[in-house]
């Protein structure tokens, strides 16, 4: 079961596909919402999602940073959590 700051992470992963690095991720976050104290630090969080599979970094020729998308599992777990609100 995704927490609610785990929700938000892997939306904007799946609607900025392979534009946010880090960096841009977590301001993202944090402009969309990101108070929740139960779901830990951001990047704890992030490296739960990648470990899980949700989430995939990237690393690109040219490109400091690894940027990110969600994985097929990332999508299926989003759309339980969705579909389990009430």
């Amino acid at each position: 079961m995704l927490k609610p700051g785990e929700i938000l992470l892997i939306k904007l992963i799946r609607d900025n596909a392979g534009k946010f690095n880090f960096y841009t991720l977590d301001r993202a976050a944090r402009r969309n919402g990101w108070l929740d104290p139960n779901d830990g630090y951001l990047l704890g969080v992030f490296y739960s999602l990648v470990d899980r599979g949700y989430v995939l970094a990237n690393k690109a020729e040219g490109q400091i940073e690894p940027h990110y998308w969600i994985t097929d599992a990332g999508a299926r777990a989003l759309q339980e959590a969705i579909e389990r609100k009430p």
